[in-house]
């Protein structure tokens, strides 16, 4: 196991346990007994719907950017790609592993790599935008006004790296004298420029987001809580978002903690936020798993285990263009 991963399971750990250990066991216990088979499956059906939601957007953007692939293979990839990210410990990336299997068999790799960084950004700046916007249209009560400056931050952020973003990585002369500015250069090709492309991908990123939040309304009555509407459109985007941060395994102990900042005491218990998570992750988990029998029953497994040279090579092309992409932020 990676050392990385190794911290983000133990920053996850023990910040689940923080909560444990301060919340009413007996409550806790009550609660998951009261959870029925049927939200579960709801909730585990809705997130599976949402990645197959997900999976159509990046394929879009794959296309945009040159790699004709059918969909069949960037379905495979994507969900093949949550597997790595879910079960593969100390395994490459599963975001390299999402981009080197959807160019597989052709001289895109960098490109592959790129799309999922371009997808998370778009996913992320359209994110950010709903929140910015339901906080203000619906109220902000559960959200300080400083989350509403730093997610203004964030906004201006991302569309300044969508709509400058490639120009930069092409045009500034330092970027271009270094080695890998040709992987630069192919990396900024995959920020769709199409206004019809990226209508698409936003509808289909809005519809995704606004599928997910919904789960939280079937997820609350499968708890007992009682959530309005207004407070899931202008909380959760904020969870999501800080559940997506690098430094923990799946979100884990992040989303619960946001869960508590946001709603507890007056609208969510510490108990029902641990119910909340351990839903979620069992939606994640699932849909993971899916891309592993995929791997499994269609012989694609073999394709996780990418030669040590092109796995090398495929790290350092998303380093190098996470470093940029950050570095213009």
């Amino acid at each position: 196991m990676k050392p990385k991963s190794f911290i983000k399971i133990v920053l996850s750990a023990l910040m689940v346990v923080l909560i444990v250990r301060t919340a009413n066991l007996d409550q806790l216990k009550a609660t998951f007994e009261s959870i029925s088979p049927v939200t579960a499956i709801v909730v585990i059906a809705g997130f599976f719907i949402g990645q197959l939601m997900s999976s159509v957007k990046w394929w879009c953007i794959v296309r945009s950017g040159g790699i004709t692939v059918s969909y069949s293979v960037a379905l495979k990839a994507y969900f093949i790609g949550m597997f790595v990210n879910c079960f593969g410990l100390g395994m490459v990336g599963g975001d390299v592993a999402r981009g080197v299997l959807v160019a597989s068999g052709l001289p895109k790799k960098t490109e592959g790599i790129a799309s999922v960084v371009v997808d998370r950004i778009h996913g992320l700046t359209v994110l950010s935008l709903m929140a910015f916007f339901t906080s203000f249209a619906l109220g902000n009560q559960f959200v300080p006004d400083h989350f509403i400056e730093i997610l203004m931050a964030l906004c201006i952020g991302f569309i300044t790296i969508w709509l400058a973003g490639p120009m930069l990585l092409t045009h500034i002369p330092f970027l271009r004298r270094l080695p890998i500015a040709q992987r630069l250069e192919d990396a900024a090709k995959m920020f769709p420029r199409s206004p019809r492309t990226v209508l698409a991908i936003t509808f289909i990123s809005i519809l995704f987001h606004t599928l997910q939040i919904s789960l939280h309304a079937v997820m609350a009555t499968g708890v007992g809580a009682s959530i309005p509407w207004a407070t899931l459109f202008v909380v959760i985007p904020f969870v999501n978002i800080a559940s997506s941060l690098p430094i923990s395994w799946n979100g884990i102990g992040v989303r619960e903690n946001s869960y508590i900042f946001f709603l507890a005491p007056t609208i969510l218990s510490k108990e029902q936020a641990l119910a909340f998570g351990a839903l979620w992750l069992l939606a994640v988990t699932v849909a993971s798993a899916v891309g592993g029998l995929v791997a499994l029953f269609t012989g694609d497994m073999r394709l996780l285990k990418v030669p040590p040279k092109l796995l090398s090579s495929a790290n350092d092309d998303l380093v190098a263009t996470k470093k940029r992409v950050n570095s213009l932020i």
